[in-house]
């Protein structure tokens, strides 16, 4: 019997330290990927501001060579980390450039020169592996963006030059500072591009063929948590990684890691009292099965045993009477208060819980009590001789020979370090929110007050023509009428801003939305430009129904059905067809038409607020129509792009999802 007493001690023992190790090791996991998620974020942000600094220097006019030049010194003294900023032709000679002395340099052969030429039509944007440049060698990172000619063909790469210290900032601010730990940016090859800390030893390496980058690599998605040996410095590391999944962004790669043995010390810290204890327990149990006929002597000693144990650990452990009493603390949660065990022993458990957490402790105290587990778990904080510190318990109910609760044991350890990590975590997510919400009022009141000026300018046009139309001359009447147009479009410009601001604020709330029914309503509310082009719209029976804000799928709809209308092929029939397929974790919805069809190099720009391909004399609007369709999926956790072969016409296909048939 005793033997099988202690197998069970063994493999309980063993399940317990498994569960730890597995708990430990998912807690770390779990708060490294907020980490590498919040990093990436900050990471696609910086991208975010190079790339529209290398489009506004693209889409500046080159007729003026100095012009161009003092522009791009302007904009690139935005981010004091940038060197230089160059243009090249298609041949891959530097053309203008910040610096004079590079101009007419051939780039042809360089990475950031190629890879650019070769981008996908849905990405604008390659970062480079660390270069070296200049006559010390200094490495810098390059990132390119392609120049498209009149004819749609690639015509040169805009480029700027930027120092390691872009991103050495955002790593330092989410590296802990344990020894071991590092955070890294890695190009979709494998080549580090920063490193934090020691960037010296690791920068422009390449960890394609190991590590973390390789594991990713092989599972696939955006974002995941390994244990593995590092490529860099070849230690054991719990590792997040995530990769920028923006289309237009290259698919840079952030890894987080720490060390495995900081991440396990608490655990083997625990495994090694607990195997004291299990290994005493299981002498005890031996002991008293040898000497049955002096079991009063054994079992004293084995309480002595027990109790020296107790009192050697560093985990607080006490013992309390149902009715709040404590009858026994160990000597770690009588110095942890300042006091000797016998002056702790007869108070009540609320001397040393803080007023605020002493209802959630006693209901905790009520469920160890309580059939069927009779156990319980709870967070405390406890006024202690180094100050309020956060505490978590773990208690059972003990029962007597006859089966009667008695008393309940309870062992803590101190987790304030980890509830500020956590606290730290949640206020970042916060500030993030707040930030959000924040940005959008101030659009929505800057866009209602610049309608106020707007109308007064309108107003008095319409004054001045009614008094004085007569005594102007041809010239002066349509320069009046110029600008009169100008407000009226720059009105509907306002007003085209405030729609797309209120995008995602759900005045309708989220609910059961049919998208066959939205479709049927946009066509409604389009029923006279429909039938003013003698168009077609069709749409499948079995569109479904999704989770989401009812007002915008039907201005989603309204707006890419109307597209289709404002954009169709003269002398051609018009049809438009809107239908939907299953994909593996919610629908995909296509609107279809036979339209004039959409340039390559315009797939991702149609989608930015105010822009336009085509000039407002053939077609009206402000270009802002597929900018709130793009906000309108994404708010709903999908994503919009466009399939188009010009004179064909286009595809705009969107996912949403979850929903049913």
């Amino acid at each position: 019997m005793s033997v099988s007493l202690t197998l069970l001690l063994i493999i309980l023992t063993g399940i317990q330290l498994q569960t730890g190790y597995r708990r430990t090791i998912q807690t770390a996991s779990a708060n490294l990927a907020d980490t590498a998620r919040v990093t990436e974020e900050q990471v696609r942000g910086s991208l975010r501001v190079v790339r529209l600094m290398l489009r506004a220097i693209a889409e500046a006019p080159r007729d003026d060579t100095n012009a161009l030049r003092r522009f791009m010194a302007t904009r690139t003294r935005i981010v004091p980390e940038i060197r230089q900023a160059f243009i090249v032709n298609a041949d891959g000679i530097v053309t203008i450039a910040t610096l004079p002395q590079v101009e007419g340099r051939d780039t042809s052969e360089r990475s950031f020169f190629r890879n650019a030429r070769e981008l996908p039509p849905a990405r604008d944007l390659f970062v480079s592996e660390p270069l070296p440049i200049g006559q010390n060698n200094s490495l810098v990172i390059m990132v390119s963006m392609p120049l498209s000619g009149p004819d749609g063909q690639f015509d040169g790469i805009v480029a700027v030059s930027l120092e390691l210290g872009y991103f050495q900032t955002l790593l330092q601010s989410v590296h802990s500072g344990e020894e071991g730990a590092g955070a890294l940016l890695v190009t979709p090859e494998g080549d580090i591009i920063d490193r934090d800390p020691e960037p010296e030893l690791y920068v422009g390496k390449n960890i394609a063929k190991g590590g973390a980058f390789s594991m990713h690599r092989k599972a696939g998605g955006t974002a995941n948590t390994f244990v593995h040996v590092t490529a860099t410095d070849g230690k054991e590391k719990v590792s997040a990684v995530r990769s920028l999944s923006e289309p237009a962004l290259p698919p840079l790669v952030v890894i987080v890691g720490r060390p495995l043995d900081g991440v396990l010390a608490p655990w083997r810290a625990e495994a090694l009292t607990m195997a004291a204890v299990v290994g005493t327990l299981v002498i005890a149990i031996l002991g008293l099965t040898a000497l049955l006929n002096r079991h009063l002597v054994a079992l004293r000693a084995s309480e002595e045993r027990y109790r020296g144990l107790i009192e050697t650990q560093n985990d607080l452990v006490v013992r309390l009477t149902p009715d709040d009493r404590l009858v026994f603390v160990n000597e770690a949660f009588a110095r942890s208060h300042g006091l000797d065990a016998a002056q702790a022993v007869g108070r009540s458990w609320r001397t040393f819980v803080h007023e605020e957490d002493q209802p959630a402790t006693a209901q905790a105290l009520a469920t160890a009590l309580s059939p069927p587990a009779f156990r319980a778990t709870v967070e405390c904080r406890m006024t202690m001789t180094c100050g309020l510190r956060w505490v978590s318990w773990e208690g059972a109910a003990i029962r007597d020979m006859s089966g009667n609760i008695v008393e309940i044991q309870a062992a803590g350890r101190d987790i304030t370090e980890w509830v500020e990590h956590r606290d730290r975590q949640a206020e970042l997510l916060r500030n993030l929110d707040k930030s959000n919400r924040e940005l959008e009022q101030f659009a929505y009141v800057a866009s209602h007050d610049l309608r106020e000026p707007l109308r007064m300018i309108s107003s008095y046009l319409g004054l001045l023509g009614r008094r004085y139309t007569a005594l102007l001359d041809e010239d002066g009447r349509q320069f009046m009428e110029f600008a009169r147009d100008g407000a009226k479009r720059m009105d509907q410009m306002v007003l085209d801003l405030l729609e797309f601001s209120r995008v995602g604020r759900l005045r309708d709330g989220l609910g059961t939305v049919s998208l066959g029914e939205a479709a049927s309503i946009a066509i409604l509310n389009l029923a006279l430009p429909i039938k003013e082009s003698g168009g077609t719209v069709t749409v499948a029976p079995d569109l479904p129904e999704i989770t989401g804000a009812r007002g915008e799928m039907i201005r989603l709809m309204q707006n890419l059905i109307g597209n289709a209308v404002k954009y169709r092929q003269p002398g051609r029939p018009l049809t438009v067809t809107v239908s939907a397929e299953r994909n593996h974790d919610g629908w995909t919805l296509t609107v279809a038409d036979n339209g004039i069809g959409i340039p390559p190099d315009g797939f991702e720009r149609i989608f930015d607020i105010f822009q336009r391909l085509h000039s407002r004399a053939d077609y009206e609007g402000t270009g802002i129509g597929l900018a709130v369709c793009r906000k309108i999926v994404e708010h709903h956790g999908g994503r919009i792009w466009v399939e188009s072969v010009p004179g064909e016409g286009s595809r705009f296909r969107f996912t949403l999802p979850g929903g049913q048939a």
